[in-house]
């Protein structure tokens, strides 16, 4: 068989050799949003480091626990919709729908719980004109917030193009490039949980 034949069998029968044009796009996608992350990351060190103190004196600090809770909420969400992704190439759709509804479950506790956490730190008085300590985590922690919002919409999509039979066990890109996005937004939260919580 010629390679125009095998080009032509793999395009009648859908198939995409190498990377997906869809997944190649997420890619290049998640490396602008490495560089916005990077940038965001950048200004916080530079800021900390031209401060004699970190945190400023008298300024109202963030709670590691809880930090430290919604980080373990997060990471399990992307072990979860990996596990549905995985359940997806064997044809397993009902684990498939079903770790994308644990993945989102867990996804929207983890927004609420920040949401919990920024009203909190509110009413103890840290709040985004308190100093440069209290405006730079409000920045990165809703920068991510925001992303992490994004995600969920894109899971919610696979979830529902699951429960409606769309995947196929030889064609997921779309689910496979938002739970790409996803593990980037844990990835991201994990950096930010170090140096902002730990630190």
């Amino acid at each position: 068989m010629t390679t125009a034949e095998i080009s032509a069998r793999s395009h009648a029968h859908g198939e995409e050799r190498g990377m997906s044009r869809g997944m190649a796009g997420m890619v290049l996608f998640i490396a602008s949003e490495v560089m916005l992350f990077g940038g965001l990351f950048a200004a916080y060190f530079f800021v900390r480091n031209r401060a004699d103190v970190w945190p400023p004196e008298g300024t109202h600090e963030v709670a590691a626990l809880l930090g430290g809770i919604l980080t373990a909420i997060l990471v399990a969400s992307g072990v979860v919709g990996h596990a549905g992704i995985v359940a997806a190439r064997k044809g397993n759709n009902q684990l498939f729908v079903l770790c994308m509804a644990g993945a989102i479950l867990l996804g929207t506790i983890f927004i609420a719980g920040q949401a919990f956490e920024w009203f909190e730190l509110m009413h103890e008085g840290l709040t985004a004109d308190s100093g440069v300590y209290a405006s730079s985590f409000y920045v990165l922690t809703g920068f991510h917030g925001a992303h992490v919002i994004a995600g969920l919409c894109m899971l919610a999509v696979v979830f529902l193009r699951a429960y409606w039979r769309d995947f196929t066990p030889a064609r997921h890109v779309f689910a496979d490039a938002a739970m790409l996005y996803w593990h980037f937004v844990d990835i991201v939260w994990v950096g930010l949980y170090v140096i902002l919580y730990l630190t």
